[in-house]
């Protein structure tokens, strides 16, 4: 498991970004995040604006009355392929050519989905109570707390709606993880050290 690659989901507000990060620096390995869109962009030749626009559509509630599109045909070369959904294509090949490069992590996009069928991809899943999501959003986005409880649930929605509608499963499904940790019970550092642990444990029995 030497090219390993972990990718993190998260729930809104749980701190999986900034585990991501810390867990990268760490390791010794990039992290990548939102600068996917940028670099689907260069890849497909969309605007990252039309990328983010592309996502958000996803993400609304529109989305929860059709049928999933999947991801059978993962490239944007196929006829007859929506321009709207180019941008998940697209972003979709961005992802196995970053993880083809070498150790990684990726947070988001879906890209548990995209590299679900690799031995080398640790899929981690990132929880929290909503208190402490709240206080963490606050604290970081100064949003009063009692808007941003109503944000904090509004954007777990879209991001289930984002991840159910492009692959059809169902967000944070436990079983579709190799690991789960709540993030109000270890704190970021103590996710770090259970990831970090997990692939050092994976590399061993790989050796």
């Amino acid at each position: 498991m030497s090219n390993y690659v972990i990718s993190i989901s998260r729930e809104f507000g749980s701190g999986g970004r900034l585990i991501g990060k810390q867990l990268a620096a760490r390791l010794g390995i990039p992290c990548y995040d939102r600068t996917l869109i940028l670099k689907t962009a260069e890849k497909s030749g969309l605007s990252p604006d039309f990328i983010a626009r592309a996502e958000e559509r996803a993400r609304s509630r529109f989305h929860m009355s059709i049928a999933p599109i999947g991801i059978g045909a993962p490239t944007m070369s196929s006829h007859g392929i929506p321009v709207s959904h180019q941008a998940f294509f697209a972003q979709s090949d961005v992802i196995r050519e970053l993880a083809d490069q070498g150790p990684c992590v990726i947070v988001g996009r879906c890209s548990d989905y995209v590299l679900g069928d690799r031995d080398n991809c640790l899929k981690v899943f990132i929880h929290a109570d909503l208190a402490s999501r709240v206080r963490r959003c606050v604290e970081e986005y100064h949003i009063p707390q009692d808007d941003m409880e109503r944000r904090v649930v509004q954007m777990d929605r879209g991001r289930a709606n984002y991840y159910n509608y492009y692959t059809g499963h169902s967000w944070g499904e436990m079983r579709r993880y190799d690991l789960t940790i709540n993030s109000t019970t270890v704190g970021v550092e103590g996710a770090v050290d259970l990831i970090a642990d997990m692939v050092r444990h994976r590399e061993a029995q790989h050796v």
